[in-house]
């Protein structure tokens, strides 16, 4: 099937020339136009008009806003174990790029601190420079979930525990695979085990928390809940310092379970300065599988949560939003799946 991409590289033109040719807009130059009608027609190019005629005034650019918890200037960024990674959203925005290779759309990527800016909306939606909107990752405001919504603009939440009742959602469960890594070290013989969870003003820490403990209650398991700690950040470094003070209160753990791949690396380190093995005598399970995990040593056994799988999905449920307005509000969850690599032994 010829695409956008295939007419652009025959053309020696950009995508957005040849949508703006498909467009009939004025700014091309006729000479220009008329080469690329000519490869349209030489590659026998059909023009995704689902896509393209969602709307009769249309931006052909979807909004991508990427949630951070802080807002930086470009001095503060490192690559220290102090710095957010933003895998995540990295790797969901690609499974998005994916889900929209057949159609004409443009992507404007905006990095937005809902948490720092309350009363504010993305710039991408306060300047109606798209037609849609991908809101992807964490934290947000309850606040500036009802401010979009007022906008009227098509929209779909995806990420971890993204889940709102009257907007599209895309999410994966981290509830269901916290109960994957803790179902994982029981098999494995773990019976002391410590959650290294997420800061509390992420919502996910309170799913973990409470599927846990319908878990544990549902199969009669003993679980001290003095043994989930909360970092502060969902850095290296947090876990590092939140593990450092819950080992040194003379807490042994067998088996540790994280709400993420970089919190669990904060772990391996200080039990690596500490000449703690892993897994010899601490075995550890990661949630949100990423390169890190597969780079890290020994390689982190972890939940895989599909996030280009979940990029896709959205991709596919903003485009039959936006041709559709009026469908049922759609929530998806992506399921996950276990990856066993080095970190975990039998007891």
């Amino acid at each position: 099937m010829v695409t956008i991409r295939d007419v652009a590289r025959k053309a020696g033109v950009s995508r957005s020339t040849v949508s703006l040719v498909l467009n009939n807009n004025p700014l091309v130059k006729d000479e220009t136009r008329r080469h690329v009608l000519e490869v349209i027609k030489e590659l026998n190019y059909v023009p995704n008009n689902n896509a393209r005629g969602l709307s009769s005034k249309t931006n052909n650019s979807l909004g991508l806003v990427v949630f951070v918890d802080k807002t930086r200037s470009p001095d503060q960024f490192s690559y220290d174990f102090n710095q957010s990674t933003g895998m995540c959203s990295y790797s969901i925005s690609n499974g998005i790029m994916l889900g929209l290779a057949e159609t004409d759309y443009g992507v404007i990527t905006e990095r937005f601190c809902s948490v720092d800016e309350p009363d504010e909306l993305p710039r991408v939606v306060k300047n109606r420079r798209v037609d849609g909107v991908f809101l992807v990752g964490n934290p947000y405001s309850p606040k500036l979930m009802k401010k979009m919504q007022e906008t009227g603009i098509p929209m779909v939440i995806a990420g971890v525990d993204s889940y709102e009742d009257e907007i599209d959602s895309v999410y994966a469960d981290p509830g269901v695979g916290t109960v994957m890594e803790l179902e994982h070290l029981l098999e494995t013989g773990h019976k002391k085990i410590c959650l290294v969870n997420s800061p509390k003003n992420y919502h996910s820490s309170y799913t973990r928390v409470k599927a846990v403990s319908e878990y544990v209650g549902k199969n009669g398991i003993d679980f001290d809940f003095e043994w989930v700690i909360f970092c502060k950040s969902n850095r290296g470094e947090s876990g590092y310092e939140t593990f450092k003070e819950f080992w040194e209160a003379g807490n042994r753990p067998d088996g540790v379970i994280t709400a993420n791949g970089q919190i669990a690396l904060g772990v391996m380190r200080y039990l690596y300065e500490n000449n703690i093995r892993v897994p010899e005598d601490v075995s550890i399970v990661a949630y949100e599988d990423s390169s890190l995990c597969g780079y890290a040593t020994p390689g982190l056994t972890v939940v895989n949560i599909r996030k280009e799988a979940l990029g896709e999905q959205a991709a596919k449920c903003l485009l039959q939003r936006m041709q559709n307005p009026e469908k049922r509000v759609e929530h998806i969850v992506i399921e996950p799946y276990m990856v066993e690599r080095q970190s975990v032994k039998q007891r």
